[in-house]
């Protein structure tokens, strides 16, 4: 059998359901031949049971693969059924593709009352850092995809090019309603200039992730301060606290740009709680007349990044995003900097798999503040459905989308991959004694906030990953360092007025 790629960004569930239906196209799998159970898979590619159940499913659902009680999973038949008219929609999705289960379900739905005229998707994937110079080629060719998954940030940059098709444009009435259900933070990430342009699958908020279990056998609690923080890293270093549970350092944290967005979207709210601002709320550059409460912030991160730096995986320095959330789960660190968005990864490679095991072991709390009075603040992360202006298909588009944004399927997406959603209606569903853990992630919300909101946002995020890596791993001075990002930036906004 393929070996699951642990170093790829594509969730170990996908690549498995991959693996599966590209056998099954190419006749190496035939109807009726049985598969592994998934107690042998997992032996066979050294995984937890989350990923293999999610990938069978998912393929019982596509109509790939079915379920014999008490014998196993087989190969389908072929479906000879004729269909009157079949539309293919072309998605672009980055390896992180969790939120392509929605569309897909919201597609199967379609096809379910549409007998008469099916939907196909056909996906291409592309690495995070290649998102954006795989769709500007496309467009450039007049071939942009049908949708794509975006990132809340990235929206106002594609619709003040003129990529995006406007959703209140193509229904009016439907976005209006959408509008009304979404969470404000939420809102405001998908409207520029006054026009709704996505369909958002899903939000988070950053903070921190830590072992609950090991908190309380310690008699802790998570730290609310930055000197509560430093004592707590200084407990988990010592080496009998890490002979007695195993793990090899104290923490994990995103130190340079390697990580993409994530450095910004995980370390930007460091910055706000000392009242330091990149720039203000008409978009105007302001980094420069807060240098000092940004040099403050950036002065504590480096009592972790430099002056701990042994608490702090080796490799740490060339990590991808998506290898932070694996050293928690793997139990080598007590604590990660991440989003709520992590846990279907941390599900993946741990022995933990439902929301009670969570919510017992588990725990994500804002982050760490400069004192006990200083109110909590996060940032507010998601990512989004949108239409291209070049689409063929933009009304069958939207009415797909429509049933992604559906409270039925939306709730069981939420469900599955404990999201916090961004409609305030399945929000309030969510927060009952069925749903231990996803009950303590959804008032979060209300201490999120935006990133930057600017059609430039793409470089100016460049330039403030370079700066934290700067200053974080090279060790350079705050102040000057952030001087001279403040210049770099100013040229680079004056640019795009």
């Amino acid at each position: 059998m393929a070996a699951i790629d642990r170093n790829s960004a594509i969730p170990l569930y996908y690549q498995l359901k991959l693996y599966f239906i590209e056998r099954i196209e190419k006749g190496e799998l035939r109807p009726g031949d049985q598969l592994p159970t998934e107690m042998e898979l997992c032996e066979q590619l050294g995984v937890s049971r989350a990923p293999v159940r999610q990938a069978m499913t998912e393929l019982v659902q596509e109509g790939l693969i079915y379920r014999r009680a008490g014998q196993g999973s087989f190969v389908a038949p072929r479906s000879a059924a004729a269909v009157a008219e079949r539309s293919h929609l072309r998605v672009l999705a980055h390896y992180d593709v969790r939120w392509l289960a929605s569309l897909e379900q919201a597609v199967r739905t379609w096809n379910g009352l549409h007998p008469e005229h099916q939907v196909q998707l056909d996906t291409e994937m592309c690495a995070r850092e290649e998102f954006h110079d795989a769709l500007r080629r496309a467009t450039l060719r007049g071939e942009a995809p049908d949708l794509a998954s975006m990132d809340f940030v990235w929206l106002t940059h594609y619709a003040s090019e003129g990529y995006l098709a406007r959703i209140d444009e193509l229904d009016s009435r439907w976005a209006a309603q959408l509008a009304v259900d979404l969470e404000p933070p939420v809102l405001r990430n998908n409207t520029v200039d006054g026009h709704l342009y996505g369909v958002p699958a899903q939000s988070d908020v950053s903070g921190l992730w830590y072992r609950k279990d090991w908190f309380d056998e310690e008699g802790l609690a998570p730290p609310e301060t930055w000197e509560q923080w430093l004592t707590i890293l200084d407990h988990f270093a010592s080496p009998v606290v890490k002979r007695r549970f195993g793990h090899h350092y104290a923490v994990v944290l995103p130190v340079t740009a390697m990580t993409g967005e994530a450095t910004v979207h995980l370390l930007l709210p460091f910055i706000w709680m000392t009242g330091g601002e990149i720039v203000d709320s008409q978009g105007g550059l302001v980094l420069k007349a807060h240098l000092e409460q940004v040099a403050e912030a950036l002065r504590f991160l480096q009592e972790i990044t430099l002056q701990r730096r042994t608490y702090l995986p080796v490799d740490v320095y060339r990590s991808r995003w998506w290898h932070l959330a694996r050293f928690f789960a793997q139990g080598d660190v007590p604590m990660t900097l991440g989003g709520t968005y992590e846990w279907p990864r941390i599900r993946e490679e741990s022995a933990w798999d439902t929301e009670e095991d969570a919510a017992s072991a588990l725990g994500f709390v804002m982050l760490p503040r400069t004192a006990a009075d200083t109110p909590p603040i996060a940032s507010l992360g998601g990512t989004s459905w949108v239409i291209f202006e070049q689409s063929a298909h933009k009304d069958l588009t939207l009415e797909v989308l429509k049933l992604v944004a559906s409270t039925e399927l939306s709730t069981a997406f939420c469900e599955e991959n404990l999201q916090i959603s961004p409609y305030v209606s399945v929000n309030q569903r969510l927060q009952s004694p069925e749903h231990p853990w996803l009950s303590s992630l959804v008032p979060l919300m209300a201490h999120a906030r935006n990133r930057p909101m600017l059609p430039n946002y793409l470089r100016v995020s460049t330039f403030l990953r370079e700066m934290l890596e700067n200053v974080l791993w090279e060790g350079a001075q705050p102040e000057p360092e952030i001087e001279r990002t403040a210049m770099l930036l100013s040229v680079v906004m004056a640019l795009t007025r």
